[in-house]
């Protein structure tokens, strides 16, 4: 099932790359979609029954990387992991999270890192505008942060992105 999954979302982030949209979003539909696949990626964590602490982390520690710019040709995901997992240990060492604490947050952060990233699949050429790429971090966090810091109800579903959320589903299954 796990390898069906892996299929599928490589596939979805497949066709997204080789349809990527050519057109650039203004500074606030970027803002717009972006909001929705954060929304979409804190979703698909399903966090709503996590340990207050675990999810005031995710938050805190997604509101430092956020400060990160990836370097050219970089990923998000590449250059916000080192600085996830050094703010996550940091909050270990300081007994704010315990391990399995900060093992669902290194999860949960690493579903955002893949979630800020789909933005940009699907524009790619977006990436080179900085102004994009600023409304991109700042709708993305304040969806994830959204959907991560409340309890939703039993079937209750934010508006999400169906595509970015299969794929971002089976990122939380790694």
């Amino acid at each position: 099932m796990k390898n069906i999954l892996m299929l599928g979302a490589a596939v979805v982030t497949a066709v997204a790359v080789l349809t990527g949209c050519d057109k650039l979003p203004t500074p606030e539909k970027m803002t717009t979609i972006s909001t929705i696949i954060g929304k979409t990626a804190g979703y698909a964590c399903e966090l709503s029954k996590t340990k207050t602490e675990v999810k005031e982390a995710i938050a805190n520690v997604l509101d430092i990387v956020s400060k990160v710019v990836p370097g050219e040709g970089q990923t998000f995901a590449e250059a916000w992991t080192p600085v996830i997992a050094e703010e996550l240990q940091k909050l270990v060492d300081a007994g704010k999270l315990d391990e399995a604490g900060a093992k669902v947050a290194k999860l949960a952060l690493g579903v955002a890192c893949d979630g800020i990233d789909y933005v940009f699949v699907k524009y790619p050429k977006a990436k080179d505008v900085k102004e994009l790429v600023s409304a991109a971090v700042v709708g993305f966090v304040n969806g994830y942060k959204s959907v991560v810091k409340t309890d939703l109800a039993v079937g209750e579903k934010p508006e999400i992105d169906e595509e970015a959320y299969k794929y971002l589903k089976s990122r939380m299954a790694k």
